[in-house]
């Protein structure tokens, strides 16, 4: 199930170094091309996404025990992207397919969470109201509330040859403690979370790069040659439940990260 608003995928995810990601941008030269979003900002976007939790912190708890059916809410917007809209999204986990709705909309996104009236919602754009009603769905279903927010830079390419498949390089992933609906955070509260050891690392310099792979079913030809050509090593990393990990954490567990140094 493709279109603008809903999207059902397999993901796989690697910890990897800047050599790996040259590599890989080489080996996809002449398959992908950059997103044409990206090329507006030089290649890389940020995204902020706000995450939602329940006060017991049973998405947290479903993502660390890997439940076979896991869903997470988030709101979202590319802070780089001039005029970006804020974006409503589910991503809900089956075994190992992934299903995401998304939806946006371009007022006081706030005001879509504080009792959306039926002429609130009239005036979302139709091809969007689809998935902000199924994220009010999952909104509604429990109390939900802000826990953190996650900030990163993505560098994006997609497939020239098949239907849909793309690659992404996220750095300098980070998160801070959040209890307000707001995509607003301080400078100075970022805490970054990208290194597959460790929960706290000091500057960007020292981050690793997340690589992702999506495509809809079958894994394409030339991502499982590219996989075993560069020795890629596939692994769980949830963005959200790292933030949370980090937030739990006290400060004397944490230690710095190694390894992935430049």
């Amino acid at each position: 199930m493709t279109t603008s608003t809903s999207l059902q995928r397999r993901e796989y995810k690697y910890l990897i170094d800047e050599d790996q990601a040259t590599a890989i941008k080489k080996y996809i030269d002449g398959i992908c091309a950059i997103d044409p979003y990206a090329v507006k900002t030089g290649g890389r976007y940020t995204i902020d996404t706000l995450y939602l939790d329940t006060p017991q912190l049973h998405t947290y708890r479903a993502t660390i025990d890997q439940a076979e059916d896991r869903y997470k809410l988030r709101i979202r917007t590319y802070p780089s992207l001039s005029g970006s809209p804020v974006f409503f999204e589910v991503k809900r986990r089956i075994d190992d397919s992934i299903l995401k709705t998304r939806g946006y909309y371009r007022g006081i996104w706030q005001d879509i969470l504080h009792g959306a009236t039926p002429e609130l919602l009239a005036t979302i754009d139709p091809k969007q109201r689809r998935g902000i009603d199924n994220f009010l769905c999952y909104y509604y279903r429990q109390p939900m509330q802000p826990v953190a927010i996650v900030r990163y830079e993505r560098e994006p390419y997609f497939s020239m040859i098949d239907d849909y498949a793309r690659i992404t390089f996220d750095r300098s992933v980070s998160c801070q403690r959040t209890s307000e609906l707001s995509l607003e955070a301080p400078a100075d509260h970022w805490t970054y979370i990208d290194d597959a050891i460790t929960q706290r690392g000091t500057r960007p310099s020292s981050s690793a790069v997340l690589l992702e792979l999506k495509f809809t079913a079958l894994v394409p030809g030339w991502m499982r040659s590219m996989v075993h050509t560069i020795g890629l090593q596939r692994l769980a990393f949830s963005k959200y439940g790292r933030a949370v990990d980090s937030i739990r954490l006290k400060p004397e567990m944490r230690i710095p990260r190694f390894g992935l140094r430049r």
